[in-house]
């Protein structure tokens, strides 16, 4: 991966992004299949598109939070 700190093999249980986009892409393009016919077919569970689009939005969130933390020392 270009610019990446991890010069010869990636750290043990570090999901990089090249392992990480593919698997959150399919699961995306599941939700929105299913999403989309949910919305289509059953308007009354319309709620239900609502709260996986939350489940979405609260992963990202957890995903931002656990790539973006520093452990350890301060490295300046």
């Amino acid at each position: 991966m270009p610019g990446s700190p991890y010069l010869d093999e990636r750290p043990p249980g570090l999901l990089t992004w090249p392992l990480l986009m593919p698997i959150l892409l399919g699961i995306f393009l599941t939700e929105c299949i299913v999403g989309g016919w949910i919305w289509t077919s059953f308007p009354g569970y319309r709620w239900l598109v609502y709260l996986i689009l939350g489940v979405d939005l609260l992963t990202l969130l957890v995903i931002y939070v656990l790539t973006t933390r520093v452990k350890g020392e301060n490295l300046e």
